[in-house]
């Protein structure tokens, strides 16, 4: 049975087409960490300096603090002891908090891994 001249036109858009997205999904595709997977870039960062804002976060427990003198936003697991921290932290209070860089949602963050790597700072 040979093949009509509209069916072998079709088999071969179809070719093209499949190839297009393999050639799309190859180039476009991204080897960058996706949100639900944060990556690690940096171990025993340390931060200093005044409290500008304490934000819980809207689920799940979690807190993020805004330090002076920093770009990075300091994140505290609610497993790691971001109850704590919210009791004994309050805006304006100086503080040195130590703790890993890592990247969520495209976005550099310094997150904390016990409560205790949160100090406050004498005056």
């Amino acid at each position: 049975m040979r093949m009509q001249k509209e069916e072998k036109i079709v088999i071969v858009l179809l070719l093209m087409a499949a190839g297009s997205l393999a050639v799309a999904f190859w180039a476009f595709g991204s080897d960058e960490a996706t949100p639900e997977e944060p990556r690690e870039k940096e171990t025993g960062h340390t931060v200093e300096g005044r409290v500008l804002e304490i934000k819980p976060t809207k689920s799940g427990g979690n807190l993020i603090l805004r330090v002076e003198g920093s770009s990075l936003p300091v994140f505290i697991p609610a497993s790691s002891g971001a109850g704590d921290v919210q009791k004994r932290v309050h805006q304006g209070d100086s503080i040195r908090v130590t703790g890993t860089v890592s990247s969520y949602q495209g976005k550099d963050e310094l997150k904390v891994a016990r409560a205790s790597d949160v100090q406050l700072q004498k005056p």
